[in-house]
């Protein structure tokens, strides 16, 4: 399992939020340097320019109109997203796609009204501005070329505010309801611990959702295209930001390294029978149909170290280096009779009076692999409360007291991680469910 726990589920990976076209700007730029994008929209071939007949409306959702103009916007922004080329062919394909996002994004718009969830000018700039940084690449490159593309940035705009709408409304809903049984996170352990030492595999994903019979068919209709369409040379990550329902569409589709038995059986067989480098044919598993990407193998690193944090005060009696034998014993004699008084994390009044040059105060909150050796022997085995030592610098004499311990063990870093996948990809679950309970109670008419 990788990545951080978000402190805000507002960041959470099913979030799309996070630019769903950032990287996949790169491939219409052919890199991420200015330069490149610069190059890129000097060659790019423009799009034909927007037809008369996209004048009209292509479909109503609950008396709230989408115009045919708004789909040809979205499809043109779909292409040059994901690195096609546009021609009337590629434009007939991504039609189908186009209209099903806006009539989700409407549905979504008017939840999020209902909820009395708003969306400032402000934060679509701010999520727009992190498209255009995480590609390098300047305002002016990019209007050139949506410009090209015969589309602009208030296609992705809307889109952005969209999105920045539906991620409030689901987790205003879900957030703190969230439920992963105790049970369920032992056994994704059991399954990892289970082929420990066995080689780990950097995967991608593409998932298609599947929630009733009616979306089979064209759910693997459509995972079919993405596999030939990346495999005719469009970019893995950037048809993972754009079609991938599974949580890990924001990171490109990328769900890190990876042991046997992580995945689903139907996954993990046909990941195992994979090639670096290569792609899978569509693949039914549980929830839909999936692209799987295998970029790289290793062997199973070593764990690192277990993270043991410990919290400690000091009360420090100063002596100079060169003090003598008989004074350094005294101060130690002094300070191994005031270790009794100490309880908690505070030294009685008493003691302090009969130390007269003597300090107390917190040293902070460390990890122990980074304290010197004679720090480490003098905590260790200690209780909270306990002082140990006292130990020579060369300041002086140091009694330590353990105020917090916090052990960080492999186990319980990787209880996290599991957990906190577990609930990403319940909370991508409930959100699809949401939407399709919108589609479901809503009056839709495509023309």
């Amino acid at each position: 399992m990788t990545g951080k726990r978000p402190e805000d589920r507002s960041t959470m990976r099913f979030d799309v939020l996070n630019a769903v076209y950032a990287v996949a700007l790169a491939v219409a730029v052919t890199g991420t340097t200015d330069s490149a994008a610069a190059q890129a929209t000097r060659t790019r071939e423009p799009a034909p320019p927007p037809a008369a007949a996209e004048v009209g409306i292509a479909a109503v959702v609950n008396d709230e109109m989408i115009s045919a103009f708004d789909v040809e916007q979205r499809v043109r922004l779909l292409l040059v997203t994901t690195g096609v080329p546009y021609s009337p062919e590629a434009a007939k394909a991504a039609r189908l796609t186009a209209l099903r996002s806006l009539v989700d994004e409407a549905l979504e718009l008017q939840e999020a009204r209902k909820q009395s969830v708003t969306v400032t000018k402000e934060q679509v700039e701010q999520s727009f501005q992190q498209v255009l940084d995480s590609n390098k690449v300047t305002l002016e490159q990019f209007e050139q070329l949506m410009k090209q593309a015969g589309t602009s940035a208030a296609t992705l705009k809307r889109q952005l505010a969209a999105e920045l709408a539906w991620n409030q409304v689901v987790l205003r809903r879900y957030q703190g309801r969230l439920s992963v049984g105790a049970e369920q996170i032992q056994a994704a352990i059991d399954r990892i611990k289970a082929n420990a030492g066995r080689p780990e595999s950097l995967v991608s994903e593409i998932m298609i959702a599947v929630d009733n019979p009616e979306q089979e068919r064209p759910a693997q209709m459509l995972a079919q295209q993405l596999f030939d369409q990346i495999r005719g040379g469009a970019r893995f990550s950037a048809l993972a930001r754009q079609y991938s329902q599974a949580p890990s569409a924001a990171n490109g589709g990328d769900i890190g390294w990876i042991l046997p038995g992580q995945l689903s059986s139907e996954l993990d067989d046909t990941l195992g029978q994979m090639q670096v480098n290569s792609i899978s044919p569509p693949v039914r598993a549980s929830g839909g149909w999936y692209i799987i990407g295998l970029r790289e193998r290793r062997q199973t690193p070593p764990p690192p170290p277990e993270v043991i944090l410990v919290e400690l005060k000091q009360l420090f009696v100063p002596a100079n280096i060169s003090a003598d034998s008989a004074t350094i014993d005294r101060l130690t004699a002094e300070l191994n009779d005031a270790k009794a008084s100490i309880k908690g994390c505070s030294v009685p009044r008493s003691v302090l009076d009969s130390l007269p040059d003597a300090t107390f105060g917190e040293v902070g909150r460390l990890n122990v692999k980074d304290l010197p050796v004679e720090y480490r022997d003098a905590i260790e085995g200690l209780a909270i409360g306990e002082a140990g030592g006292p130990v020579r610098s060369t300041d002086g004499l140091h009694l330590l007291v353990l105020c917090d311990r916090d052990d960080q063990t492999q186990d319980a870093m990787m209880r996290d991680a599991v957990q906190r996948s577990l609930e990403d990809q319940q909370m991508a679950m409930l959100a699809r469910r949401y939407l399709r309970d919108l589609r479901r109670t809503a009056t839709i008419e495509v023309r």
